[in-house]
């Protein structure tokens, strides 16, 4: 009898299974394409904020300030710009650069409840994510050996300051993620070998790639489940020269599907990682061919392309990614159809702005403004 019950009982099984995975697929392309609303992020989570990175300018003869936005409210920091948020044990902490009004002199650095410490290295390094562990500040990053970037980049991190290198100038190298588990330091981004990028991550210093030179590609961001790390990025193919958004799985790499609605697909990029059980959601762009950017969010491989029509005239691009309790928060940028709307002597604009389950949000106000949104936590 067991086996006929297991022979009634699986097929059930597996048809809800598909009903419900169904049901989430179609319950992410019935996220509405929205245009610009209302900020709604002081109301999404009880006891809960979410906090975004980025810079702002509006206007074109001021310098972008560095700044970060708590449910919507802008909080500056210093004239230059951010790249990476962590918020832990209610302590925020910011990865970017300051500069002066100039726009010209300063220093990388992060900022830990608004107060900022200099990277070593100074202004002749770029920085990307990170991350806190265990009390200590992690950012990953390059160490630029030419200030006219001319010179061999080396990968590097910093650990609370104090930076670490991970090449020499024996190999062009770039690091642009950062995340520390079970006391193991993780870096992802890319290095040339055989004339192709390649993209890899150190552990520990200790360098793996994720293809071989067949391929061209870039690892973005770094997340962890367990003992599971799971990295960002994207891979091309060197005859055809189209690329696909991806992520790696301990070194497996999967693969996103590039499709659009808008158009021929020719290529898509995976930034921000984040896990949310068993889901894993990316966030990027597809490029359409003779069109634009489309902001793309990808969930278990399963793509939503945020930007809708607007995108044959708008260009639109995504960060990072942040999910609580099926709230999905997505931040990036977007440039409108200049032709029509805005003065081209004003410069091009681009707008930070959110999208909440497919609704995108503008961070300011302004008519004019230059800014991006980089990245997000929710605490």
């Amino acid at each position: 009898m067991k086996t006929n019950i297991y022979i009634y009982i699986l097929p059930l099984s597996i048809f809800l299974f598909q009903c419900e995975e169904e049901a989430a697929i179609q319950a992410e392309q019935n996220e509405s394409y929205s245009s610009l609303t209302s900020s709604t992020l002081d109301t999404l989570f009880n006891g809960k904020s979410v906090y975004i990175c980025g810079f702002y300018s509006d206007s074109i003869e001021t310098t972008p300030i560095a700044c970060y936005w708590k449910d919507g409210a802008r909080i500056d920091l210093d004239y230059g710009s951010a790249q990476d948020i962590k918020v832990v044990d209610g302590d925020i902490y910011i990865s970017g650069n300051w500069t002066d009004e100039t726009g010209w002199n300063g220093s990388y650095c992060y900022w830990k409840n608004g107060e900022r410490f200099d990277l070593e290295g100074g202004n002749n390094v770029e920085v990307g994510g990170i991350y806190v562990y265990e009390g200590d500040v992690y950012i990953a990053g390059t160490l630029l050996t030419d200030a006219n970037f001319f010179g061999t980049p080396v990968a590097c991190y910093w650990k609370n300051g104090e930076r670490t290198d991970l090449t020499t100038t024996a190999m062009d190298a770039v690091a642009y993620g950062i995340g520390v588990n079970n006391g193991d330091v993780y870096v992802t981004g890319w290095r040339i070998k055989n004339h192709a990028t390649i993209a890899c991550y150190w552990k520990n210093g200790n360098l793996n790639d994720l293809h071989g030179t067949n391929l061209f590609g870039e690892g973005n961001d770094v997340a962890f489940k367990g003992n599971d790390f799971y990295i960002s990025g994207y891979v091309e193919n060197a005859s055809t020269g189209k690329w696909n958004a991806c992520y790696w799985k301990n070194g497996n790499r999967v693969n996103m599907a590039r499709r659009t609605s808008y158009g021929t697909c020719h290529g898509s990029e995976a930034f921000g990682i984040f896990l949310d059980g068993n889901d894993v959601y990316l966030a990027g762009h597809n490029f359409i061919i003779n069109k634009n950017w489309v902001a793309v969010k990808w969930r278990n491989g399963n793509t939503h392309e945020l930007s809708g029509p607007s995108a044959l005239v708008e260009e639109h691009n995504l960060w990072d990614i942040a999910v609580q309790e099926g709230i999905k928060i997505s931040v990036g940028y977007y440039a409108p159809d200049v032709s029509n709307e805005y003065d081209y002597e004003l410069g091009l604009p681009y707008f930070p702005i959110y999208y909440v389950n497919g609704q995108r949000h503008q961070l300011e106000d302004a008519e004019w403004q230059f800014g991006d949104a980089t990245g997000v936590a929710i605490y």
